[in-house]
């Protein structure tokens, strides 16, 4: 038996908002304005979660909600089991969500990547990540979609992956540098050491992450 919510019973915000917006899963191109009726629909009851803090450089799209990560791995759960049997479809509203940018678009994107199956994103899943990274859009989202590429599949790319990235242009170099950074130093070689150390820095927030990975690097080398 289901039971209505009276005027004393509260249904969760984020249930609502998504059956309401996202009923079925919607074409490819449609989904990024699809979800942002979604992350409208929660109201007051999340703008004052701000976790923005690592959202100071170059975003792009719509402006960040502040929508806390739970919220937005329910949001992509939902999705997966919306799309189940019409996985490609899905994957194909990935490029979508992540050219409209903003923090949750692209948080979501980088969800969908580590978790739907490869064969339905048409590529081994670090191939389809690069593929997104055409034009800058700052550190973070990109650190964002590595760690949740690595925390599904529990690992990283190979460093010939690495070393292939670094050598297409300046920018890959540095989204290469990035992604290995997202990783345990001890796990990488001399090659991509000198990725990472070579590589011009973007920004204080890169340097400090740089500055951190590059000191493991070498205490696990010595240890």
């Amino acid at each position: 038996r289901v039971l209505k919510a009276g005027p004393g019973m509260n249904q969760d915000p984020l249930d609502e908002a998504l059956r309401l917006h996202l009923p079925s899963l919607p074409r490819p191109k449609a989904l990024p304005k699809r979800l942002e009726r979604v992350y409208d629909g929660m109201g007051d009851r999340l703008a004052m979660r701000h976790h923005l803090d690592r959202y100071d450089e170059l975003s792009g799209g719509p402006s960040a909600r502040g929508i806390d990560e739970d919220m937005l791995r329910r949001m992509a759960s939902y999705l997966l089991s919306l799309s189940e049997g019409r996985w490609r479809r899905l994957a194909k509203s990935i490029p979508a969500l992540w050219k409209r940018g903003g923090r949750e678009h692209r948080k979501i994107a980088g969800m969908l990547i580590a978790n739907l199956p490869e064969t339905a994103l048409g590529d081994h899943r670090w191939t389809v990540f690069s593929t997104l990274l055409q034009h800058d859009v700052g550190l973070a989202p990109v650190v964002d979609a590595a760690e949740e590429i690595r925390r599904a599949t529990g690992e990283g790319p190979s460093e010939q992956w690495l070393i292939a990235m670094a050598a297409q242009a300046p920018l890959w170099h540095r989204y290469a540098a990035v992604i290995a950074m997202t990783g345990p130093p001890e796990e990488v070689g001399p090659t991509v050491h000198d990725i990472v150390a070579s590589v011009a820095s973007p920004s204080r927030m890169f340097e400090r992450l740089r500055e951190r990975w590059l000191e493991r690097h070498v205490d696990a080398r010595t240890a």
